[in-house]
């Protein structure tokens, strides 16, 4: 849940245009799998913020990606969970699916411009720059501390912790893993027993191999595989494949993403083509980085 606490600017940006294949939003009517899909990518896209951070924080917030017919927890509303902020409209967060979404993802979107830990030299699109952001929007409690303080290993419970872990799982396909951060229990000065917030001793990090958003190809751009065997499909959905390609095999990007026609995927495809045009399809835009 959202912790209170600072105040939000009422939401206000209409990013639901881009979905209008879907149908028209109802009352008190949870959209498809997909149409909240295409809400909360292009919901991420409009504030900057990587998509696969966005739908696994949904995920963590609630796991089905409803907005109506839940159990409200801490007082969360609705399917981002956000919390009654002050210059937010609590029967909007109730009601309105795109208001709801709206303020989740700019709360966020403040959170990563707050003064908390960053990566060097990395932005925006870095999935893994937004690990204290996604702390910050649970709360920087010590039940969120990145380390346990009395033993010094990975808090695998902490919020932000799940999410990133959802990211791999539904965003990456576990094809690989995101960069870890170099932590010590000297960076993070808490009382495990209190609920104060945790004081950051360290507010700058390096590390390599880092993960830009994959949501960014665009027609023309050159990417490549990344796993060992992946099926091009003839059709944006895991139904018919097409052929296998092999990793490092170059493929150029035909278009922009599309989503899956009938399921409960999160990631998106890319149409692609090789070089010299024998293969021809949608890929998952878990297996290909740009070159």
């Amino acid at each position: 849940m959202l912790q209170p606490g600072v105040s939000a600017e009422a939401a206000e940006t209409d990013f639901s245009s881009n979905c209008t294949k879907y149908g028209v939003l109802k009352p008190n009517v949870n959209p498809s799998f997909q149409h909240m899909n295409c809400l909360l990518t292009n919901a991420a896209l409009a504030a900057d913020i990587p998509p696969e951070v966005v739908k696994a924080v949904a995920t963590q917030e609630n796991g089905k990606w409803q907005q109506f017919g839940i159990k409200p927890v801490d007082s969360g509303i609705g399917l981002m969970q956000v919390t009654n902020y002050p210059g937010y409209s609590k029967e909007k967060l109730k009601n309105d699916v795109i208001y709801n979404i709206d303020a989740g993802v700019k709360i966020l979107s403040k959170k990563y411009d707050a003064s908390f830990p960053k990566i060097r030299g990395a932005g925006r699109n870095i999935i893994e720059n937004w690990y204290f952001p996604v702390m910050a929007y649970n709360g920087i409690k010590p039940v969120n501390s990145p380390l346990i303080k009395a033993t010094g290993k990975k808090n695998t419970k902490a919020y932000q912790e799940e999410v990133f872990s959802k990211i791999v799982k539904d965003s990456l396909l576990k094809s690989a893993n995101l960069a870890q951060f170099p932590f010590t229990t000297a960076d993070f000065e808490y009382d495990p027993t209190s609920n104060q917030n945790i004081v950051f001793r360290k507010m700058e990090y390096s590390i390599k191999d880092l993960h830009p958003t994959v949501y960014q190809f665009k027609a023309g751009n050159r990417v490549m595989v990344t796993v060992d065997s992946v099926k091009v499909r003839v059709h944006p959905d895991t139904t018919k494949s097409a052929k296998n390609v092999g990793k490092n095999t170059v493929l150029l990007v035909r278009g922009n993403f599309v989503y899956s026609k009938n399921s409960a995927n999160q990631f998106v495809w890319y149409p692609v083509r090789t070089a010299d045009q024998k293969i021809k399809g949608y890929i998952s835009f878990a297996y290909i980085k740009k070159l």
